[in-house]
């Protein structure tokens, strides 16, 4: 009769992870005994959180996210956005930047992205009509007056 052991931790009959359950046996452990948990220090991470600032603690909350805006915006909107936007400018043109949606997408946006968008819309050959250069440069207007599309300093 063959004994089938599993993971106390996991469940599964052979631990794909031992090395991690180890860890959460040994969490729960220091829970039960009332200590209080163990953090890593952000030098020991593998890369340290550079969007989050030292001293967050002792900024108000507009100064925070003030930063996260601008770290945001570094970075830029996540592809999804960018192509919903492509679609409503592509389909829509140049009336769609009054609409309330296209503008929140639009103003995630780097300022790379919104060039990549003009280039984009500039390029479209048979799913629609290319934009002219009068058309692109009304979306860079509008980024221009796009309230969230302005860097905030605090």
């Amino acid at each position: 009769m063959a004994v089938v052991m599993t993971c106390p931790t996991c469940g599964s009959t052979r631990c794909i992870n031992p090395g991690f359950c180890a860890l959460c046996r040994d969490a729960d452990v220091r829970k039960a005994r009332g200590e209080p948990p163990r953090y890593i220090e952000a030098p020991r991470w593998q890369r340290a959180p550079d969007h989050i600032p030292v001293d967050w603690e002792s900024m108000s909350i507009e100064a925070l996210m003030a930063h996260f805006d601008r770290t945001r915006r570094a970075h830029g909107a996540p592809q999804r956005t960018v192509d919903a936007l492509m679609f409503s400018l592509r389909e829509r043109g140049t009336k769609t930047l009054q609409q309330p949606a296209v503008q929140r997408r639009f103003s995630e946006l780097s300022d790379d992205q919104v060039i990549e968008v003009g280039d984009r819309l500039q390029r479209l050959r048979k799913i629609a009509r290319a934009w002219t250069a009068a058309e692109v440069e009304t979306l860079f207007q509008a980024r221009i007056k796009c309230p969230k599309a302005l860097s905030v300093h605090v």
